[in-house]
């Protein structure tokens, strides 16, 4: 009977189905994703992580809610749920609206007034596909499943393994593919209109992730002069989420050089960190560039990597050097250093 009693609780700890209603302290610890997921996996991920309490845009901690350090989780209570999987939040229902469509209501202290302010503003504060300031069309969980069928093939136990904010990205694109399909003509024409206002381009690109045409409207309207004073554009910490940072990757790219070297800085930033989602698209960016002009600019900032000893950082220059077909000094000093001759 004891074993038994154990067992029930372990089921119930990671979220797998029971037939009865478990008592408080054998709550899924991870609702719903436990159960996709498989224990030893949410065991592994959480084991990697150190969470801190949630500070909200006035600067107050939450008490009861917390982020990874990571930001590949958020914990209410006792409750942990992956950021990047969860698509919206519904505050007058408590629940949770996951990127394959499904609807989990959050358990644990989510009654707490200020606990649901901040999450809504944590999930729902940078998504919004909007057409024009006014319009607003909304995803349905039928279309976050049909997303998620399409990004993920239905595979939980790949997707466990998977870099989520990459497949979060890849999800935006599919459902800012399928909102833009729907469109009237005249929604269509308007919305390009749309994006070549600054302030609207500007809440844009911070929101979702936006499509090549997008992109495009976007970055003529820049060259042409109709868009101006974007230096916020082109600063990392001025992305909320990460999913979005490739929209300003890509507005320069789409500009083209030499119009696009006041984005320099805002390139190499994106190196900093091999394990983001938008590396790849800085590398594939900056390799485009005149190559004298970027190898200049590579050895300024393996000064800044040797005076900050960021390995991370050199590991990201090293790569786009290797991209391109130069030794940086970097790697030469390295190498000098494993010989034993500096």
């Amino acid at each position: 009977m004891e074993a038994f009693c154990c067992a029930l609780a372990v089921a119930g700890f990671f979220g797998f189905n029971l037939a009865i209603d478990p008592p408080e302290e054998t709550r899924p610890v991870v609702p719903y994703w436990g159960e996709k997921f498989g224990t030893k996996q949410c065991i592994r991920l959480l084991a990697e992580d150190r969470f801190k309490p949630y500070v909200d845009k006035e600067g107050d901690p939450i008490e009861g809610f917390e982020v990874s350090e990571s930001g590949r989780w958020f914990k209410i209570a006792s409750q942990y749920y992956p950021t990047y999987l969860v698509f919206d939040y519904d505050p007058s229902t408590g629940e949770l609206t996951m990127v394959d469509g499904a609807k989990v209501y959050v358990g644990g202290r989510a009654d707490n007034e200020q606990i649901k302010r901040a999450l809504e503003e944590y999930i729902n504060g940078a998504k919004a596909f909007q057409i024009d300031n006014e319009y607003h069309l909304d995803i349905t969980p039928d279309e976050c499943a049909w997303a998620f069928e399409k990004c993920a093939g239905g595979n939980y136990k790949e997707l466990a393994k998977a870099d989520w904010d990459e497949f979060r990205y890849i999800w935006e694109l599919t459902i800012s593919n399928l909102a833009v399909k729907v469109l009237t003509p005249a929604e269509s024409e308007e919305h390009a209109k749309a994006l070549e206002n600054a302030d609207f381009a500007g809440d844009t690109i911070f929101t979702r992730a936006l499509l090549d045409k997008e992109i495009q409207v976007i970055a003529d309207a820049i060259s042409s002069g109709s868009i101006n004073d974007i230096e916020k554009w082109f600063q990392l910490d001025s992305y909320k989420s990460e999913i979005c940072v490739s929209n300003g990757i890509k507005i320069l790219k789409a500009m083209g050089y030499p119009n696009n070297s006041m984005g320099t800085p805002f390139l190499f930033d994106c190196l900093r960190d091999i394990q983001k989602p938008y590396f790849m698209d800085a590398v594939l960016t900056l390799e485009k560039l005149p190559y004298h002009y970027l190898i200049a600019i590579i050895e300024q900032y393996v000064e800044k990597t040797h005076a900050t000893e960021d390995v991370l950082w050199g590991a990201g220059l090293i790569y786009l050097s290797k991209r391109i077909g130069y030794e940086i000094s970097l790697e030469r000093k390295e190498q000098s250093y494993q010989c034993g001759t500096i």
